[in-house]
């Protein structure tokens, strides 16, 4: 959980399968300090799929993930490589209040300043006056905000955010999108899956997917950063 991004995100080839479906076909995808890269498509072309492989969450039919050079086999080595994923549908715990949804991986990972991070982030998306909220008293919208308040806390190296801001109004998508520019400027490679063109708009690429292939739209790519096959 530091800002000190030493090398590239890499995926060499990766592919994804569910059984005999194929979710993501073979890409290459390099994600540097700095970048801020949207991943889009229509629902169901494998963008969740493909962050969840980054981030260590599915073990790829085929390819390799590395950091900095160093083989990522699985989500504690994403984890320890400083890979953070903000998850679709938030995965925040019901029982919990706003604030200790954003602590729990602070506190895991026995961060001192664990309650200040969590209460900084919250401030950053708008909430700082919900923390003591348990989580169903939120609505959807605020929900969403405190998953990225979490992921936001853990000042990773590189930022996977899916779909971060499909439940927002048009404030807070640019509030969200403006952080994850902010991480980016910080030193994080940042990668953001969404539906909104709006949003997509704001990154530096865009990187479409359809039914799993990747290709460049509407503008080029970082040099080298992906390929479809």
């Amino acid at each position: 959980m530091s800002a000190a991004v030493s090398g590239d995100l890499r995926a060499d080839g990766i592919e994804v399968r569910y059984g005999p479906v194929l979710a993501v076909r073979p890409v290459d995808l390099v994600l540097g300090p700095g970048q801020l890269i949207a991943v889009t498509g229509p629902s169901g072309a494998g963008k969740s799929s493909l962050l969840a492989a980054l981030a260590g969450l599915v073990v790829p039919a085929a390819g390799t993930l590395s950091v900095a050079g160093r083989p990522i086999a699985g989500r504690d080595e994403a984890v320890a490589s400083g890979i953070a994923l903000i998850p679709q549908g938030n995965a925040l715990l019901r029982v919990l209040t706003a604030l200790e949804n954003v602590a729990v991986p602070l506190v895991a990972a026995r961060l001192p300043d664990a309650r200040q991070r969590a209460e900084a982030a919250l401030a950053a998306v708008g909430l700082d006056e919900a923390g003591g909220q348990l989580l169903e008293e939120l609505s959807g919208g605020q929900q969403q905000r405190v998953a990225v308040a979490r992921g936001l806390a853990e000042r990773a190296c590189y930022l996977l955010a899916d779909e971060p801001t499909s439940e927002l109004d048009a404030a807070n998508r640019g509030r969200v999108m403006a952080l994850l520019r902010a991480e980016a400027d910080r030193g994080a490679g940042v990668l953001v899956a969404t539906h909104d063109p709006d949003a997509a708009a704001l990154c530096d690429a865009e990187l479409r997917l359809d039914e799993g292939a990747a290709s460049w739209a509407g503008r080029a790519g970082p040099e080298k950063t992906a390929e479809s096959e």
